[in-house]
């Protein structure tokens, strides 16, 4: 016998490695799920929550928001409870998606600003697999129940409402869609975590074909983590080096969600999106204006092409897709196998769904895929363009952007943020 290649390395099967066992992990005193209560009453739509570490770690992979919901409809001056008879229900992954924005501070510097459009990163998220799990069990505990053809009725808003039917409540549990979050290193000791949460208001939230008026009401809401205690002399060996001016680094994928408007009567639509860098993956849709800012009647996640004719991203004198989309009538299998490709299938989206209410262009502008390297990074910029078959409808449009970029935070020994890039 005789090896493939002389130069290659030489290993035992562990069926015949007798003389050693598996490594012992030394690291963790104890560990600990806590929750954290908002530190005020929920009202108008606000919530805040404070995570003071003192000596503890925290994990915040590890951290979920859990949420109490209740959808009520008006009769005469009194809420009551709805009925299967209700055309009601809240929006897709109501758990992450009612949130509006949420600002997170690290010793009261912002590492984070989701800037009102939180919903679609949420969203974009769980519909496309993004650093969340689409494991059916995980996605409805976030209240996500998948649809049909049709957004505004059919199994999924028929099991959303159920939820709420006759009086019941849900508590929905999902992560935080924080790109820091998504990170697998634990936050360093002594570190303030201020997590700031905007709710978005009925028209926005639930969806309605009838005439009855409704509103939903969050009535309860926790944040939960898990915590560490180290070994005192893993600790001491940490802060040793924090305070010999080491960093504590943290690199991780960092995600812009922006808005466009498009306004109506136009058959193009040119915008630049990032003038810094050029980011590792873009994913575009387009919905109509009125869901996006909020109309009942409306999925402001009902994305189509809207008589799209193409769509090109520009970097740095580069095309993506190098020829251009061409869409003839509902053909849109060059971009419905893109977005396969730049997800690895993990979005659960079928031909038709993405022609009817799921058409989100992928943009991959990553050479290499793997969680074991990063690119170097482009300076440069990144512009869109659209251009459409017929005039833009009488409300115009909103072009979603949904942008990874590979980011390093670092921490010195004073907990001060000393590199990151603008949020």
């Amino acid at each position: 016998m005789e090896k493939l290649d002389p130069t290659s390395d030489e290993i035992l099967p562990t069926s015949v490695d007798f003389f050693n066992t598996k490594p012992n992990l030394v690291a963790f005193q104890n560990f600990s799920s806590v929750q954290y209560p908002p530190l005020t009453p929920i009202e108008n739509g606000q919530i805040h929550f404070t995570l003071n570490t003192g000596p503890i770690y925290l994990d915040l992979s590890e951290t979920y928001l859990h949420t109490k919901f209740k959808i009520t409809k008006k009769e005469g001056d009194k809420w009551v409870p709805i009925t299967n008879k209700d055309p009601v229900s809240l929006i897709q992954g109501f758990g992450a998606t009612c949130i509006k924005t949420i600002i997170v501070k690290f010793n009261k510097r912002a590492i984070y600003h989701a800037n009102n459009m939180h919903a679609y990163n949420a969203y974009f998220r769980r519909r496309l697999g993004l650093e969340v799990s689409r494991k059916e069990g995980t996605l409805q505990a976030a209240g996500y129940f998948e649809d049909g053809l049709d957004q505004m009725s059919g199994p999924g808003f028929d099991a959303r409402r159920a939820l709420f039917e006759n009086g019941q409540t849900f508590e929905s549990i999902c992560s935080l869609d924080v790109g820091f979050f998504r990170q697998n290193k634990l936050l360093i000791n002594h570190t303030v975590v201020d997590v700031e949460i905007t709710l978005h208001n009925n028209p926005f939230a639930l969806l309605a074909t009838g005439t009855g008026e409704y509103k939903y009401q969050v009535i309860g809401c926790n944040l939960y983590t898990k915590q560490h205690m180290l070994f005192p002399q893993l600790d001491s060996e940490i802060q040793d080096r924090l305070n010999k001016d080491m960093l504590a680094k943290y690199d991780y994928t960092r995600n812009i969600t922006n808005n466009y408007h498009i306004p109506p009567g136009v058959y193009e639509f040119r915008m630049p999106l990032f003038t810094d860098y050029i980011p590792k993956r873009v994913f575009a849709a387009l919905v109509d204006a009125r869901a996006f800012h909020g109309i009942i009647g409306m999925s402001p996640f009902e994305f189509s092409s809207h008589n799209l004719e193409s769509i090109q991203i520009y970097a740095n004198a580069t095309h993506v897709p190098t020829d251009k989309y061409e869409f003839e009538g509902k053909n849109l299998t060059r971009a419905f196998k893109d977005l396969n490709d730049a997800t690895d299938e993990m979005h659960g989206i079928n031909y038709l769904k993405f022609i009817k209410h799921s058409c989100i262009f992928a943009f991959d502008l990553q050479s290499q895929h793997s969680d074991d390297f990063v690119e170097t990074r482009q300076e440069g910029s990144t512009s869109i363009t659209l251009n459409f078959k017929e005039k833009t409808p009488a409300n115009g449009l909103q072009l979603i952007i949904y942008a990874e970029f590979n980011s390093i935070l670092a921490m010195d020994k004073t907990r001060t943020i000393t590199t990151t890039v603008p949020i």
